[in-house]
């Protein structure tokens, strides 16, 4: 098998070379002294509120919001502030993960007590298919999985996110059968809560948590969300436009 051959990278190479104000070529690659972040980066550490604040400025900086709470009080704070922004943003149906965190707090009473209807992220019992309507039996919205369809109709998702970063105010979650990243992509509105010993301070951290214990591909998340703030676009005329790829509002809640 012939693998041909690069033709007129010399010219290439001296044209961006040229562009750069550069007489000629450099004849050696230059030095990377550092592998990943650098030394004195790594060793800077943070305290847990001091982590807290700097998620909570850039998060804010971003249009965020953000509610700092106690883990005494945090079931009726949380499901408070959520009956709050339901009641503003129009919310009547809400998608939430399967997780044992969020099952703690109550929000399911919280919500249902404003009204809210809440979809969990699980496949329903055959008798609770929800009947189409006849317009849209056989449409190709029609074979899409009832967890998707489901989850399309809702306007706020909530989300348990395996690591917060506080330098970057960045949300990993890792998805799961339980734990579907539709949840955090389909809906308006992003509502995330984590406990404080789950703020680390640089991606690399979250990185390492992520990999701790993983010998084999298949013990990796089918999906890695990396969540930074509502969703933003410039693609078209250089034209910002908030929440076209997800969530256009979000809202993050620290349990200390």
């Amino acid at each position: 098998m012939s693998t041909g051959s690069i033709q007129g990278r010399e010219a290439f190479i001296a044209n961006i070379s040229s562009r750069l104000g550069r007489k000629t070529p450099a004849a050696a690659a230059p030095e990377h002294p550092h592998r990943g972040a650098p030394d004195f980066y790594k060793a800077v550490e943070r305290t847990t509120d001091e982590r807290i604040q700097l998620f909570t400025d850039n998060w804010m900086a971003l249009t965020g919001k953000v509610l700092v709470v106690e883990a005494s009080e945090a079931p009726e704070r949380i499901g408070g502030w959520l009956q709050e922004i339901a009641g503003e943003l129009k919310v009547t149906r809400v998608s939430r993960w399967e997780h044992d965190g969020l099952a703690a707090l109550g929000l399911d009473e919280a919500l249902a007590a404003a009204g809210v209807e809440v979809v969990p992220w699980k496949e329903a019992a055959a008798d609770g298919d929800e009947e189409l309507p006849a317009a849209d039996a056989g449409s190709n919205w029609a074979r899409r999985s009832e967890l998707l369809r489901r989850t399309e109709r809702c306007q706020l998702g909530i989300v348990w996110p395996d690591y917060a970063i506080a330098n970057t105010s960045t949300l990993v979650l890792q998805c799961s059968p339980e734990r579907g990243r539709s949840v955090s992509l389909l809906t308006d509105i992003l509502f995330a809560v984590f406990r404080a010993d789950q703020l680390v301070t640089r991606m690399g951290e979250a990185f390492d948590g992520v990999r701790e214990g993983k010998t084999a591909a298949a013990q990796y998340p089918s999906s890695l969300n990396l969540i930074t703030g509502p969703s933003r676009s410039a693609d078209i005329e250089n034209d910002l436009t908030i929440g076209i790829h997800g969530p256009g509002k979000v809202y993050a809640v620290i349990i200390k």
